[in-house]
């Protein structure tokens, strides 16, 4: 291994990281597209590096910035000490390696480095008479904000084990497409292919891959029997329960793979329509809907398809899907630049959003109908206070306990177990460390 041309390559793309705003995933593929001479090792070093430094990277610049206390740094310090720390801390390279690399990279003096070493064992050692949150930032490496919002929720023991799931990365997920494949059958075929899989235990569409997979280059993916998706949100879909002739909204489609799945739960009978702010969002969905064998779904692509939709069917909707946009709280284990990113403002702004929405959409639902609302979220402002002040403005509606909507899960194995885990629950409520799956929140409305 050319440590020094790994380094480079690795600091080269955090620091690009650091300049943007955009999603890291979006970032680094862009970053590693660019560059085709980098080998598969090369690549997967960069980015395990990168992903698993996001998950600290709150504390080890509270790091960085102690052992800078009182004196001056080069503008390149605070990168370089991140990718030090991270490095010398979580992956086994010697520290004469490291100094030697990083400091004939930056023009840093070895004091430089053992000034981060002893502010590094400064915090490790130093744990009393500090807040929760602070000590949580320590610790997990979430922002203040976030755990002084999450303590409303969580007690700290709950919140801790929160917090070490998110820090995970997230195993990924299958869907079987029902039109075309059982899971069980879906299994097998991905055995011959070398992915090994396991039921999942809260959709009876899901299968867990055992470590990290090349799905879409499979023949399986390719021939449309399965799509990537976290077993959680699969769930919401299946709360829902779409009938086959009915006439489905989903208001927040996105990428589109709840869509598919409705549209399967369905039997590729009725019709649903799907409709995203931003139409870009939909990406690959006419390749996905085409190679999945679906022809129930209906794109609304541009306002004036949603301006006609709304004067169509105003009242006359039997499903409506709000998977709304949210903070993604839930989602941390695949997205952990999510920590430095969101912020106490974006949840206020986020959650009057969701309020809109709720109103905009809420009027197309006729009487007896059913709403979902589900975010990705664990923040309660987001959820059951969105809720409750819906509700206080709409008597029209009322809630509808989760626990008796999986009594009428129609895969009876799947029912016992989700009735267990969610019995007298009124909300979905999914977390990484008791279920496996991303954060989730969902409720069901039925209108009066």
């Amino acid at each position: 291994m050319n440590l020094k041309f790994l380094l480079s390559h690795t600091l080269e793309a955090y620091e690009l990281l650091c300049s943007e705003a955009r999603p890291a995933d979006a970032v680094l593929s862009e970053y590693l597209r660019a560059r085709k001479y980098l080998g598969s090792h090369d690549r997967s070093f960069i980015s395990e590096t990168i992903y698993n430094l996001l998950r600290k990277e709150l504390f080890l610049e509270a790091v960085v910035q102690k052992s800078a206390k009182g004196s001056s740094r080069p503008k390149s310090f605070k990168n370089v000490g991140v990718l030090y720390l991270f490095l010398l801390s979580d992956m086994d390279i010697e520290r004469r390696a490291l100094v030697d690399v990083f400091g004939e990279m930056a023009s840093l003096a070895e004091p430089y480095f053992d000034a981060l070493d002893a502010a590094y064992q400064a915090f490790t050692d130093t744990t009393k008479s500090k807040s929760t949150p602070i000590l949580f930032l320590e610790k997990h490496a979430f922002p203040e904000w976030m755990t002084e919002e999450l303590l409303k929720e969580f007690d700290e023991p709950t919140l801790q084990l929160i917090y070490e799931s998110l820090n995970k990365p997230a195993p990924l997920a299958l869907r079987a497409n029902s039109l075309k494949i059982s899971r069980e059958a879906l299994q097998k075929k991905l055995e011959k292919e070398s992915i090994p899989t396991f039921l999942g235990k809260l959709s009876a569409d899901a299968l867990i891959c055992k470590g990290r997979r090349r799905i879409i280059q499979s023949q399986c993916y390719q021939d449309g029997l399965c799509e990537i998706q976290d077993e959680g949100s699969q769930l919401i879909s299946r709360l829902l329960d779409p009938k086959p002739k009915d006439t489905v909204l989903d208001a927040c489609a996105g990428g589109g793979g709840k869509t598919l799945h409705l549209a399967a739960l369905m039997k590729n009978k009725g019709a649903i329509f799907a409709y995203d702010v931003n139409p870009k969002r939909f990406g690959n969905i006419r390749q996905r809907i085409k190679r999945s064998g679906q022809q129930n779904i209906r794109l609304l692509d541009s306002p004036e398809k949603l301006a006609q939709f709304k004067n169509d069917w105003h009242e006359k909707i039997d499903c409506l899907l709000i998977d709304a946009p949210c903070t993604g709280s839930g989602t941390v284990r695949r997205n952990p630049d999510l920590k430095k990113r969101l912020t106490k403002e974006a949840l206020q702004r986020i959650t009057a959003q969701q309020a809109e929405i709720l109103e905009e959409f809420s009027v197309l639902l006729k009487p007896n109908g059913k709403m979902l609302y589900a975010t990705c979220s664990l923040f309660r402002d987001e959820n059951e206070g969105q809720i409750e002040s819906f509700l206080e403005k709409h008597p029209d509606f009322r809630l509808e306990p989760i626990s008796s909507i999986l009594e009428n899960e129609r895969h009876a194995a799947h029912a016992a177990l989700q009735n267990k885990r969610f019995e007298g629950e009124t909300y979905l409520k999914l977390r990484p460390d008791k279920d496996n799956t991303d954060g989730f929140f969902a409720a069901i409305f039925r209108k009066q």
